[in-house]
């Protein structure tokens, strides 16, 4: 009767609970099974993990920060099957840099980037700001976290299309809270009008944040000059510093009579250290520069700048400049494209003259670069002289020498051209080994 129906149910339960029991262990079985078959049938899964892992490292070795893309690596990874997710996960090298949008954003971004720095453990991190630095206070926790690790930041402004913009910086960094980092970069975006703003003390206070920075880029960087600010009473010194790259050509349009590119920030540094300083748009009074000169008494051995036309580098201030850097081995000066072939040549030949005046001038010295937009008319006889000494005559001969001119004055015009005389005596310094350039980058008129 009933009873036994339902004795007979209990009795077929309990069977289909074995079954389903035993069909579970053989399929953990077959994806077993697999697995092996997997390893016998995959060449990397023979590899050893090291060796894994040393191929995932190499397709990500040369990208930049990543986005937090899940079609890219190493996100990508996860996703491919269970041994690439395992060598993933167990590389923290991978993990070592991200690109974090600073627009604000909701938690699940916020997660995705706190897991993402999780898996790097305890490794230095290289990560990319892209955005307003009006970050969101969870973010800057995450950072301050993090900070202790971080080897390289970037900082990129970009319009959103989402939001308002806020130009200025308001990030606020306490003092050797960052002590691994070595390289910053504040990067141009699409266009200045995206250029970073603040006071001098937002970024002085970045830099101090960095005890132990050697590289620094501020190609995107402004600072406004309030009536009633009190400038720092003391500079600022970073003794790693090496290498540093201040302002773009393009960035004088920005200026105006209340504000001032990254430049000005060299009247509050002083940088023992220095080796490569690449100035663009000077806009500092040559004092100024002087002074940031004679305090770090760099052994700078690479010098770009722009020159300026409002206060040109005559004869006076180049023979109290040239002396402060005697370790000197290449020197780049580049003449803007609004500037006259006239104002062109007022630039160029005091530092053809100075280098001509004497061996103990620049005694290290081998490359000579003068680039300018603008048809040039130079005096070559003094510029032969100039080269003839610096490669006969100085303890470091002259190597190479480089007149690059965007384009030539109109054919009727030979005088940016060299006569005969002057071009029989630079191709007879060619032909006993120095290098030399004249003419459009595309052309060597020699």
């Amino acid at each position: 009767g009933v009873s036994q129906l339902l004795e007979d149910i209990d009795a077929i339960s309990l069977t289909i609970i074995a079954q389903t029991a035993i069909l579970h262990d053989l399929k953990a079985k077959r994806l077993e099974a697999q697995h092996k078959l997997n390893l016998f049938l995959d060449p990397m899964a023979r590899l050893p993990l090291e060796l894994q892992s040393y191929i995932f490292l190499f397709v990500d070795s040369h990208s930049l920060p990543q986005k937090l893309n899940p079609n890219a690596a190493p996100i990508l990874f996860l996703r491919v099957c269970r041994l690439w997710r395992d060598i993933a996960l167990a590389t923290p090298m991978l993990w070592t840099k991200i690109q974090i949008d600073t627009s604000p954003c909701g938690p699940n971004h916020l997660g995705l980037c706190k897991i993402w720095l999780k898996r790097a453990r305890s490794l230095p991190l290289s990560v990319a700001l892209r955005g307003p630095l009006r970050l969101d206070q969870n973010l800057q926790d995450l950072l301050a976290q993090y900070s202790p690790q971080l080897k390289n930041l970037t900082l990129t402004k970009h319009r959103s299309a989402k939001g308002p913009q806020y130009p200025y910086v308001v990030w606020e960094l306490p003092e050797n809270s960052l002590p691994s980092l070595k390289t910053l970069s504040i990067e141009p975006a699409d266009n200045y009008e995206n250029a970073f703003w603040g006071n001098i003390e937002v970024w002085l206070g970045i830099l101090r944040a960095a005890p132990r920075l050697s590289r620094c880029k501020m190609a995107d960087t402004f600072h406004d000059e309030e009536e009633d600010a009190v400038p720092p009473s003391q500079s600022l010194m970073l003794a790693s510093l090496e290498w540093m790259h201040l302002g773009e050509p393009g960035a004088w349009n920005l200026r105006g009579t209340a504000g001032s590119s990254s430049l000005a920030i060299l009247r509050y540094l002083t940088l023992p250290a220095l080796k490569v300083l690449t100035l663009s748009e000077p806009d500092i009074a040559h004092e100024a520069f002087l002074s940031f000169l004679s305090r770090s008494s760099p052994p700078l051995e690479s010098l770009e700048m722009s020159l300026s036309h409002e206060e040109p580098w005559l004869e006076p201030v180049i023979s109290r400049f040239l002396p402060l850097i005697p370790q000197l081995v290449t020197l780049d000066l580049v003449a803007l494209a609004e500037y006259t072939e006239l104002q062109v040549n007022d630039l160029f030949l005091p530092f053809v003259d100075a280098l001509r005046s004497s061996s103990e001038v620049l005694p290290h010295l081998r490359t000579i670069v003068f680039r300018t937009d603008t048809a040039v008319t130079i005096d070559y006889g003094r510029l032969l002289s100039m080269l003839e000494f610096r490669f006969t005559s100085c303890p470091a001969r002259l190597q190479r020498f480089e007149l690059k001119i965007a384009h030539y004055m109109d054919s009727d015009s030979m005088n940016e051209l060299p006569n005969e005389e002057v071009r029989v005596g630079l191709q007879q310094l060619v032909r006993d080994g120095l290098k030399i350039h004249i003419g459009t980058p595309e052309d060597n008129m020699l």
